[in-house]
């Protein structure tokens, strides 16, 4: 089963601003896109072959092998937007890899949400006494 996470966001952006900013920023990551259109954006990043061969273990979270999916909907002028990144090293145990990809994924889609300027939700309110 393969290792993922998950958010959805809202933006103040058109799909095609989406689409933009987004192909900005994974080329930034040298992703390869396989798909970019205003509706769906997936592209991948990373090596299997390095990973396969030096162990997810020892190689950077960078060189870790990703694939991200983003399903956009526009309605006037704002976007809602999922965006998954999942492990694709394909067939194979991950066995001490689950919490280095945790920690990439989670980057990674920080880093989206930076890049779409997406507002964080408000703090929780402190415990009352």
């Amino acid at each position: 089963m393969p290792i993922s996470e998950t958010r959805t966001w809202k933006v103040n952006k058109s799909a095609d601003e989406v689409l933009r900013i987004v192909s900005d920023k994974l080329s930034e990551k040298k992703a390869t896109l396989l798909e970019a259109t205003p509706r769906r954006i997936e592209g991948v990043i990373g090596s299997e072959g390095k990973t396969r061969f030096f162990g997810g273990i020892f190689v950077s979270k960078e060189t870790l092998p990703v694939k991200i999916i983003m399903q956009i909907s526009d309605s006037a002028g704002m976007s809602e937007i999922t965006a998954t990144i999942q492990d694709n090293l394909g067939f194979g145990a991950r066995t001490g890899m689950v919490g280095k990809y945790k920690d990439y994924m989670q980057s990674l889609l920080d880093e989206l949400a930076s890049a779409l300027q997406v507002d964080s939700p408000p703090p929780p309110p402190p415990p009352t006494s």
